[in-house]
């Protein structure tokens, strides 16, 4: 009778740590060195920006294989909300865009997590075509995986055997989470797409860049053309030496 109640208890623990170890939360945005703060994302009407089937709740895909596909929600707003908010506080790297307008419209963005038990593969696939106004049309493509033996089979096997736990936390460790594997993914995928708009919309890096001012140059020292008469005591007690 102890017996059951103990490996009851184990089983609802089991249960209880895998779904709570499978949780994950989506966290994408662009990373830009020295973010500055900002009040609220302008209205620009010239700029029309699509996203085909956007989900505001649905991001992210996480196949978790014990359970059905779950739809993650981004914590920092949906895709087009991130083209919006990337276009407000960083007008002065988009000229053209923003001064003729245009239309961005993102044909494809999938941000997915595959468990198949013996491995995981999480991949970003995105496409997008960019037209400024008097200008032609320009396409982006990214794709992007990690393969990984991040699974939920093994994180099984590591807790009930105990023995394969020494293994797999130092893996996991190593590759991350799913949560940070999905999370980069779709922080890289950002990164090259607005690097990308920047280079369409004619912002040039190199004029960003504060000037280096040149050092002065150092001035000689003159020598004297005449040399100073010596003090007679001076002379003597410097031939004294």
């Amino acid at each position: 009778m102890f017996f059951k109640l103990r490996f009851h208890l184990f089983i609802v623990f089991l249960i209880s740590f895998l779904g709570y170890g499978c949780g994950i939360s989506l966290r994408v945005y662009r990373p830009f060195p020295q973010e500055i703060a900002f009040d609220y994302v302008k209205k620009m009407d010239h700029i029309e920006i699509f996203v085909k089937d956007e989900n505001r709740m649905k991001m992210g895909v996480y196949d978790g294989y014990f359970a059905n596909p779950e739809g993650l929600p981004n914590e920092y707003g949906p895709l087009s909300y991130l083209i919006r908010k990337e276009l407000s506080i960083r007008g002065n790297r988009f000229p053209l865009l923003l001064d003729r307008g245009g239309k961005i419209f993102i044909d494809e963005y999938q941000l997915v997590s595959l468990d198949r038990c013996s491995k995981n593969l999480s991949f970003v696939r995105m496409k997008a075509r960019i037209q400024i106004l008097g200008a032609s049309e320009e396409t982006f493509s990214f794709y992007d995986e990690i393969d990984s033996r991040v699974t939920n089979c093994y994180l099984t096997g590591s807790i009930l055997t105990v023995v394969p736990l020494i293994w797999y936390v130092p893996y996991n460790g190593y590759r991350g989470n799913r949560e940070d594997q999905l999370n980069q993914l779709g922080r890289n995928s950002l990164t090259e797409f607005f690097t990308k708009l920047e280079l369409i919309s004619g912002f040039n890096q190199n004029s960003q860049l504060e000037p280096i001012s040149e050092p002065s140059p150092v001035k000689p020292k003159t020598t004297p053309t005449k040399q100073e008469p010596v003090d007679p005591k001076l002379k003597e007690i410097l031939d004294s030496l």
